[in-house]
């Protein structure tokens, strides 16, 4: 099925066998509108996309980033308590 929008451009829609259409030649068709009674076959102005799976290595190396990051910041606050108390007991003598 080809679609000729008011840009000129034609753009053609593949739709497969079974789905019943509910638009004819030279109906004015909305971007978005569904081209069939199955909502999940054609429709002007769809794009096709890739579905992203996350590797469990990528996830994992997230994981361990955090709880270095996590760990750091535990480390840099406790560290700072530290110099604070030594501050406080070179100035109580």
């Amino acid at each position: 099925m080809s679609i000729a929008p008011e840009s000129g451009d034609t753009v053609t829609e593949t739709i497969p066998p079974g789905p019943e259409l509910l638009v004819a030649e030279g109906d004015e068709v909305a971007n978005g509108a569904p081209l069939t009674s199955n909502p999940n076959v054609g429709g002007f102005g769809q794009i096709d996309s890739e579905i992203v799976l996350q590797s469990p290595n990528r996830i994992k190396g997230l994981m361990a980033f955090l709880g270095a990051v996590t760990l750091s910041q535990i480390m840099l606050v406790l560290k700072k308590k530290q110099v604070e108390r030594v501050q406080a007991a070179e100035m109580n003598f």
